[in-house]
């Protein structure tokens, strides 16, 4: 083992008290399914506080929010209303028979029907929202109707079918932007490109999008393939719930092969060792999990985990593989520790998070 590897797993070993050592290796089994699910079942139908990400051009659009989208008004926000129903798809996919399954079934029905998401349609495709929830938002509405597609069960199909107009619009709205966009964004919030690209690539193979697939994979190897010591000592900023270095690992490596993907990330990541690579190794530190701006890092600490993992699955080196899988699961049980200490601010969204992280 090289020494870097095994200073790294006797840090950890040494920092972890009791209760942390209980809960390593958290495996997402019904009891937890329920208990992250209820907060998405609590919040998407929950029309306040709420912050409008939206342009008024004119009085006619000065009226409620869950008037303008009624299929995604509740969560805080659009983007976390719309990954509160694939928390709830999901969870439903795994747990067919779990105890929530009445309520989910009738908020998906309601809020997924032909009407609602006709208003919805009617909405994006006013000039004034192109640029709305570009392209996170967007990401996550393509990745809810990829779950939807893949759901043995008969309203499913119903309410995908219902969704896919706006689907079509956003994929097409996707490749126009991508057109102008001479250069991707990198900072560790809604914006990130390389973030949004990978649950795009999740659904187009699904949905059989393949012009948006393309696309993502040409715009990718343009922009990201070149790129090398990618400055980890720079992250997170204190606000942060996606990790820019590893987002665009995580993305090469679902657009590269195996063996072009190790050659590649051993110029991005020259080195896993802990100076150079500890802000990466260590959880970022949430002095205040209720306050909005700074409970992102919880999410950081998930969206770390399941994009080392990912990465760790195509490694050829296996002690690189172990210990990215090691860093992986410390951050993952250090947000699951702090997530339900952040209040609405945080557990409005988080457990999209979670559950994303746990069934990688």
């Amino acid at each position: 083992m090289r020494p870097y590897i095994l200073i790294f797993f006797l840090i950890i070993q040494g920092c972890k008290t009791s209760d942390e050592k209980k809960i390593e290796s958290i495996k997402l089994d019904e009891k937890l399914a329920k208990e992250l699910v209820s907060l998405s079942v609590k919040c998407v139908d929950q029309k306040y506080p709420y912050k409008i990400g939206y342009r008024y051009i004119d009085e006619n659009w000065i009226k409620p929010h869950y008037e303008i989208t009624p299929s995604f008004y509740g969560c805080w926000d659009w983007h976390s209303a719309v990954h509160g129903h694939w928390a709830m798809v999901k969870v439903l996919k795994e747990f067919p028979d779990i105890s929530e399954r009445d309520k989910i079934i009738s908020k998906l029905e309601k809020n997924l029907s032909k009407e609602n998401l006709n208003k919805e349609y009617e909405f994006f495709k006013q000039d004034f929202a192109k640029g709305f929830e570009r392209t996170y938002g967007w990401a996550w509405l393509m990745k809810l109707y990829s779950e939807l597609l893949s759901w043995d069960y008969e309203k499913a199909q119903i309410w995908s079918t219902n969704m896919k107009p706006l689907v079509d619009l956003l994929s097409q709205r996707t490749i126009s932007f991508l057109d102008k966009l001479s250069k991707p964004l990198r900072p560790g919030t809604h914006s990130n490109t390389a973030f949004s690209f990978s649950l795009m690539i999740e659904y187009a193979k699904i949905a059989g999008d393949k012009k948006l697939l393309d696309k993502i994979k040409k715009y990718s190897i343009k922009n990201f393939f070149g790129d090398i010591n990618c400055p980890t000592n720079y992250e997170p900023s204190g606000t942060d719930f996606i990790s820019p270095c590893l987002a665009e690992a995580g993305l090469m490596a679902m657009v590269l092969d195996d063996i072009q993907f190790n050659k590649w990330l051993y110029n991005f990541f020259p080195t896993f060792e802990k100076t150079k690579f500890n802000n990466i190794i260590t959880p970022p530190e949430v002095i205040d999990p209720t306050d909005p701006g700074i409970g992102h890092l919880i999410g950081l600490m998930f969206h770390r985990s399941w994009t080392l993992k990912e990465i760790a699955t195509k490694l050829n080196n296996r002690e690189d593989k172990r210990l990215l899988q090691s860093i992986a699961r410390n951050h993952s049980d250090k947000g699951y520790n702090i997530m339900f200490d952040s209040g609405y601010g945080g557990e409005h969204w988080l457990a999209t998070f979670a559950i994303y992280n746990f069934t990688k």
